[in-house]
């Protein structure tokens, strides 16, 4: 009898999980083995074996859309996927497809086709492989060069092909051939396989390993590696030795008893209930194939692929909760109606439905139109409609839509927000420092299930468009994404990197982008655009000798980076002259939206850590860079909406550490709302261990910039190459604190020589700091629970010791504007400056 899990959190293996899923589709447990297949594959996501199972589920529930999807996609990484070939003949395909799939089946020594109904190259290639199996590789070369003559264009052909030419060994052949039919058939595990080989001999030992790494990450029980090199090839190792999971899923009655875990009825107590569990434990266990690994390289190496083993197993176990991903597409029909009208709200309707079908239509992930005030989208989910439009009331509308998906074994994987503030309102949260900000709007909330809005559960984007009832900026935005979800070969690249689970090195090489920094800070804006490209494509303002920007040079580059000063109510930016500089203009014009020239070519990704770079509430076009961005074709635009912080000397801090984060992020190929995410996550460990907590600036930056765009926009470059990187671990707690205005009156006294040393320090950052005004305050654990609009306020406010905030304010001139300029210092009791920022 098999252990019961359910008296314990005991783990079952894939052994019991086959009978588990087994006895479910015979009992016609449809919705439990659903939700235990993908349990399984939350933590083993590329089994084929259970992909099947699923799929087997899918169909049981007549969503035969998904069940044929999942088929097509495993035949795609597996072509000698005997059951799922027979599975497919038994779905409501297209009459060519039963054909192709009766054919293939019997080529694999499949039962119950009838031979003289089938194409020629099927038995043809059935006697290939029987060939092959009796040792017969020359007979069987040239009944493959016949077959080839008849029908080329078929994966399971090719696998063929490739295994008559790896048998005679001929490695330069062996080489050329995989590489040509990897590049026609990518997906397929067997040709990567054999590529990675060779390659090994030839000693390109970097590019072997990461084919290796895809071929663990596609296929995590190894049934294609053991039906090509045997069941103890040498590259075992690198497959985990161990599948294995806690099933906390509540385990229906009769499958309980099919397992032995129930008392048996009244009856014969010998009877046998037992179950045939082996039905994907691969042909190899039935009829075992001979080991094809040849290499003597591939055996010299398998102590290092040990290591490597170690490492590809302790990052193939990270769990997640085993639920699909869904796109949720979130606007409100009264906000558009209100902003467009009623015929525009049918048009913009009319694009996110076409959107959705296109995301709902990959593999792997589900697509939901989320209106949360319509009556009739709120029937599908079982939540109530809204009848207010409250950013915390949608955010509740969003948890109670994640617990409708739960029930069908999906989960909120992203989320696209449509629409103005108007139409999907920003959060108004509090301010967790001490400056001219009363608030910081942000979409933070809207990214997680709990409270705490610091730390993203899934990317968020949103598309914006201008002030007004013209809806052109947005609806041009829409059309684009629909024209970049059509393109099936860059959606297949956006899909592996969704599911990526190891992480690699990227080749160095410099990609096509361009920074633009304020002269004061462009040490820091070196280093945090140094993975984009190098310190010369960093542009100076006020500008240096040897340097000049093109006004094209903005448009002309896929990554463009600003570090420049902005203001809340006008379109430009400014530099800043650094104390080195010859003597200028302190804050010179560096940019403005009319520089922006439309010429056929937009970037790709444009990141700005500008003040208020990301606010574009009521603007239009022409008085905002970011929209001025976005209508000409950007398709991902983070800024800021208020004061932003960065660093004035080593180590990268606040909007500095997080515009580096989000450029490695994309550098190593992630889409860029998880590379966004990821940074934030990154952050928040970086600044955690580096001070044990979150401050005012720390927190401020994590929720103040906004991505504008689809967040499964992905950059791909010829020369970028696209990794498969670790799921990062979401902090469980994240400890902040914060400085509150106590004044002087309250008992903190300003040492003026600590002032002193402070101003002297700055005086190279802000310009005219002796007429700044000076405020000294307390760091505090908690939030002013008094604060408007946040329900997870605290009034458990506690005063730190030893830790102090001194702020620096000064009014200058920008242009014809005047800009509060904010530098911030924290010092401990001694006066020992811990951490210095400056506003942008």
């Amino acid at each position: 009898m098999l252990d019961d899990p359910r008296s314990s959190q005991t783990a079952i293996s894939r052994g019991t999980l086959i009978q588990i899923l087994g006895s479910a589709l015979s009992h016609q447990k449809n919705v439990f083995g659903r939700q235990a297949a993908l349990k399984w594959l939350g933590a083993y996501p590329g089994d084929l074996g259970i992909k099947l199972y699923l799929a087997k589920f899918f169909a049981a529930e007549k969503n035969w859309q998904k069940a044929i999807e999942l088929v097509n996609d495993l035949l795609k990484s597996d072509p000698e996927f005997l059951e799922a070939y027979q599975f497919l003949g038994h779905l409501p395909v297209s009459a060519s497809e039963k054909l192709l799939s009766q054919a293939s089946q019997f080529a694999l020594g499949g039962k119950g086709v009838q031979k003289n109904m089938l194409p020629v190259w099927s038995p043809a290639l059935h006697a290939v492989q029987k060939a092959i199996i009796q040792n017969k590789v020359d007979d069987a070369s040239q009944m493959v060069f016949r077959i080839l003559s008849l029908k080329q264009d078929n994966a399971l052909i090719n696998v063929y092909h490739l295994k008559t030419v790896y048998l005679n060994q001929d490695t330069n052949t062996v080489q050329k051939l995989a590489d040509l039919y990897h590049s026609t058939w990518p997906e397929a595990i067997q040709f990567k396989m054999v590529l990675a080989e060779e390659l090994l001999e030839m000693g390109d030992e970097e590019r072997a390993v990461n084919l290796l790494h895809e071929c663990v990450a596609q296929d995590a029980s190894g049934q294609v590696a053991r039906r090509w090199w045997g069941d103890q090839h040498v590259f075992l190792p690198l497959w985990p030795d161990k599948l294995e999971i806690v099933l906390d899923l509540q385990v229906p009655n009769e499958v309980a008893f099919d397992l032995g875990w129930n008392r048996l009825p009244e009856g014969d107590p010998n009877t046998n209930y037992a179950i045939n569990f082996d039905e994907f434990e691969e042909n190899s266990s039935r009829n075992k194939r001979k080991s094809f690994i040849q290499s003597d390289t591939g055996k010299q190496v398998s102590k290092e692929f040990a290591r490597l083993a170690n490492k590809l197993k302790k990052d193939a176990n990270t769990k997640i909760d085993g639920r699909f991903p869904v796109y949720v597409i979130l606007t409100t029909k009264t906000g558009l109606i209100k902003q467009y009208g009623e015929q525009t709200y049918q048009i913009i309707f009319q694009v996110l439905r076409h959107i959705q079908l296109l995301v709902q239509s990959k593999p792997g992930w589900d697509s939901v139109l989320f209106i949360p005030d319509d009556p009739q989208s709120q029937t599908k989910f079982n939540t109530a409609a809204l009848n207010i439009i409250d950013p915390w009331k949608i955010k509740s509308s969003l948890l109670e839509l994640d617990n409708s998906l739960l029930k069908r074994g999906e989960k909120i994987g992203a989320l696209l927000i449509v629409g103005n503030d108007e139409v999907v309102p920003f959060h108004r949260l509090p301010n967790p420092t001490d400056d001219v900000d009363n608030e910081v709007l942000s979409d933070n909330p809207y990214s997680n299930l709990d409270s705490n809005y610091f730390v993203p559960d899934w990317p968020v984007g949103r598309i914006m468009g201008e002030n007004g009832a013209d809806a052109g900026i947005l609806i041009q935005q829409l059309r684009s994404m629909v024209k970049y979800h059509s393109q099936p070969k860059s959606i297949r690249m956006v899909w592996a990197r969704i599911f990526s689970s190891f992480s690699a090195l990227m080749r160095p090489a410099n990609l096509s982008g361009i920074g633009y920094s304020a002269s004061v800070w462009k040490l820091s804006s070196y280093a945090t655009f140094r993975p984009i490209a190098e310190t010369k494509k960093v542009f100076i303002s006020p500008a240096l000798k040897n340097q000049f920007l093109k006004q094209s040079d903005l448009m002309n580059n896929d990554l463009v980076y600003f570090n420049l000063h902005g203001l809340q109510d006008h379109g430009e930016w400014y530099g800043q002259r650094d104390y080195l500089d010859p003597s200028g203009i302190d804050y010179p014009l560096a940019v403005a939206p009319e520089d922006l020239v439309a010429n056929g070519r937009a970037p790709k990704i444009v990141f700005t850590e500008a003040c208020y770079g990301g606010h574009m509430f009521n603007k239009y076009e022409n008085n905002s860079i970011g929209l001025k961005y976005l209508s000409l074709g950007v398709p991902v635009f983070i800024g800021s909406t208020c004061t932003s912080y960065g660093s004035i000397s080593s180590p990268l801090i606040a909007a500095d550490l997080l515009a580096n984060l989000f450029w490695k992020n994309v550098r190593e190929g992630n889409t860029s709302g998880e590379a966004f995410m990821r940074a934030k996550i990154s952050l928040v460990q970086q600044m955690t261990t580096r001070q044990g907590y979150l401050d005012g600036e720390d927190q401020k930056t994590l929720i103040q910039f906004i991505f504008y765009g689809d967040p499964f926009f992905a950059y791909e470059p010829n020369n970028l190459v696209n990794r498969r990187l670790p799921i990062l671990a979401k902090p469980s707690k994240v400890k902040t604190i914060c400085d509150v205005d106590h004044g002087n009156g309250n008992g903190l006294v300003i040492d003026e020589e600590i002032i002193s040393q402070v101003k002297l320090k700055l005086k190279p950052y802000l310009p005219g700091i002796e007429q700044a005004t000076v405020k000294l305050n307390k760091m505090q654990v908690g939030v002013d629970s008094t604060y408007k609009g946040v329900p997870s306020a605290s009034e458990n406010i506690r005063l730190i010791k030893d830790r102090y905030v001194v702020t620096l304010q000064n009014l200058v001139q920008l242009g014809r504007k005047k800009y509060t300029h904010t530098a911030r210092v924290t010092i401990d009791s001694k006066g020992k400056m811990i951490k210095m920022v400056v506003s942008k």
